[in-house]
C-alpha cells in the first residue's frame, strides 16, 4: 500500500511548484509563440489569398490588352486591305481610262487615214477621168463636152461614195 508520508508531500508539493513554474515560465510563452505563428500563418494565407487575386487580376489585365492588340491588329489588317483594294481599283480606272483615249486615238487616226485615202483615191480617180477625158478629146471633141464629162464623172464618184458610207 501507499504510505503517507512526508516525501510523498514533499514531492507532491515540489510537483506543483514545478507545475507553476513551468506553466509561468514556459507554457505562457510556447502558447504564445504558437499564438504568433497561428497568427503569421494567418497573415501568410491572407497575403497568399491577395497575391492570387492580384495575379489573376494581372492575368485578365493581360488577356484584355491581348485582345485589344489583336483587334488592333486586326483593324490595321483591314485598313490595309482596304486600302490596296481602292489603290487597285484606282488604278484599274486609270488603266481604263488610257486605254479608252488610246482607242479614241487610233479611232481618229484610222477615220483620218480613211479620209486621206478616200481624197487620194479621188484625186487618182480625177486624174484618171482626165487621162481618159483627154484620150477622148484628142477625137475631136469641145471644151464643153469635157466639162460635162468631168462633172459626171465627179457626180458618179459622190454617189459611189455616199453608197459607201
Amino acid at each position: 500500500m501507499v504510505s503517507i508520508n512526508g516525501t510523498l508531500l514533499f514531492q507532491f508539493l515540489n510537483f506543483f511548484i514545478l507545475v507553476a513554474i513551468l506553466a509561468k515560465f514556459a507554457y505562457k510563452p510556447l502558447l504564445k509563440a504558437l499564438e504568433d505563428r497561428r497568427n503569421k500563418i494567418a497573415s501568410d494565407l491572407d497575403e497568399a489569398a491577395q497575391a492570387r487575386e492580384s495575379a489573376e487580376k494581372m492575368k485578365t489585365d493581360y488577356e484584355a490588352q491581348i485582345r485589344n492588340a489583336r483587334a488592333e491588329a486586326q483593324a490595321i489588317v483591314d485598313k490595309a486591305v482596304k486600302q490596296a483594294d481602292k489603290e487597285a481599283q484606282a488604278q484599274l480606272n486609270a488603266i481604263r481610262n488610257q486605254i479608252t483615249r488610246e482607242k479614241e486615238i487610233a479611232q481618229a487616226e484610222i477615220a483620218n487615214e480613211r479620209e486621206a485615202a478616200i481624197r487620194a483615191m479621188r484625186n487618182e480617180v480625177v486624174t484618171l477621168s482626165m487621162a481618159v477625158a483627154e484620150k477622148l478629146l484628142k477625137k475631136n471633141m469641145d471644151t464643153d463636152m469635157n466639162a460635162k464629162l468631168i462633172a459626171d464623172c465627179i457626180e458618179k464618184l459622190h454617189a459611189q461614195k455616199a453608197k459607201g458610207n
